[in-house]
C-alpha cells in the first residue's frame, strides 16, 4: 500500500520477467490478500481448538495432537494459496505509452461465469470460515453460561479470557476485512471499480487489522502484557523473568507492604511478615 501515499507514478516496474513478477505478485496485492486469508482461517481454527478445550476437554489433548496442528497450519497456508491464485492472473505488465513497463489489470472470465466465480471466491476467502468461527464462538459462549462453576478455577478462568480474546479477534477481523471483500465483489458486478479512494479506503482498513492484533492480545492477556513490557521496556526484565519464576511482583509486594505500614503502623506490618515466614 505504498502506492497510496506516494501515488502509482512514484513506483517504477522492472523489465522483463521480474517485471511480471512484481505486477502479479506484490503490485497486484496477491501476498498481503493471501496473508488475510491465512489470518481468517487462523482465527476459524483457533476458535475450534478453543471449542475443543471447553467442550470436549477429555478428548482434547488426544484429538489434537502436535502432529495434526502442524498439519492444520500446513493445510491452512496451502488452501490460502489456492484460494486467492485466481489473482495472480488478473495483473500483468504491459508497455505503456512511452513504452515504459506498467501493470494492467485482467478480466479473465465475463457475464454469468464471472458472477459465479465473484460468489465463490467471496464465500471460500472470507465468508465461510468467518461464519464458521462466529457459530463456533457462540457454541462456546452457551457452555460458558450453562457450566459457570467450570470457570472459576484458575485454570477456567484462564480458559475464559483466552476465549474472549479470540472472540474479539474475530469480532475485529470481520469489521476490518467486510467492507473490502464486499467490494471486491462487487467488483466482478461491474457495481465498483477498483484504484479509486474508496477501495484504497478498505484496502487500508484491512492492513489496520493487523496493526490492531497486537492491542487486543495485550489488552486481553497477561502474559502477552508481560512480554510486551520486556520488548518495549528492556530495564523491566528482572522483573518480568521474577514474575514468571514466582508468580508475584515483588515491586507490587513491597507497595502493598509499605500502604500496609502506612495506614496501620508498624506493629501489624510486622505480623504480617511474621505470618508470611
Amino acid at each position: 500500500t505504498p502506492v497510496y501515499v506516494f501515488g502509482p507514478d512514484s513506483i517504477s516496474v522492472p523489465p522483463g520477467g521480474f517485471g511480471q513478477f512484481f505486477c502479479r505478485v506484490i503490485f497486484s496485492q496477491y501476498l498481503v490478500f493471501t496473508l488475510g486469508i491465512v489470518s481468517v482461517y487462523t482465527v476459524t481454527c483457533m476458535a475450534i481448538d478453543r471449542w475443543f478445550a471447553v467442550a470436549r476437554p477429555t478428548k482434547y489433548k488426544t484429538t489434537l495432537t502436535k502432529l495434526r496442528v502442524n498439519i492444520c497450519v500446513v493445510c491452512i497456508w496451502a488452501l490460502s494459496v489456492l484460494l486467492n491464485t485466481p489473482h495472480l492472473f488478473e495483473m500483468k505488465a504491459t508497455n505503456g505509452p512511452d513504452n515504459e513497463p506498467q501493470c494492467e489489470w485482467v478480466v479473465l472470465t465475463h457475464g454469468t461465469t464471472r458472477r459465479v466465480v465473484a460468489i465463490l471466491e467471496f464465500s471460500g476467502k472470507f465468508f465461510l470460515p468467518l461464519l464458521t468461527a462466529s457459530i463456533t464462538i457462540l457454541s462456546l459462549n452457551n457452555h460458558v453460561k450453562s457450566s459457570p462453576a467450570l470457570f472459576q478455577t484458575n485454570r477456567g478462568k484462564a480458559g475464559l479470557r483466552l476465549l474472549r480474546m479470540c472472540m474479539l479477534t474475530a469480532v475485529v477481523l470481520g469489521v476490518c476485512w467486510f467492507p473490502n471483500q464486499l467490494y471486491y465483489m462487487l467488483f466482478k458486478y461491474d457495481i465498483t471499480e477498483l484504484d479509486t479512494p474508496m477501495h484504497h479506503f478498505t484496502v487500508v482498513l484491512c492492513m489496520l487489522n493487523s496493526c490492531v492484533n497486537p492491542l487486543i492480545y495485550c489488552i486481553s492477556n497477561k502474559t502477552y502484557r508481560r512480554h510486551f513490557s520486556l520488548l518495549l521496556c528492556p530495564w523491566y526484565r528482572d522483573r518480568v523473568i521474577t514474575i514468571e519464576q514466582t508468580g508475584s511482583d515483588p515491586h507490587q509486594s513491597v507497595t502493598n507492604e509499605l500502604r500496609i505500614s502506612k495506614v496501620y503502623g508498624p506493629a501489624v506490618m510486622s505480623m504480617t511478615n511474621s505470618t508470611h515466614a
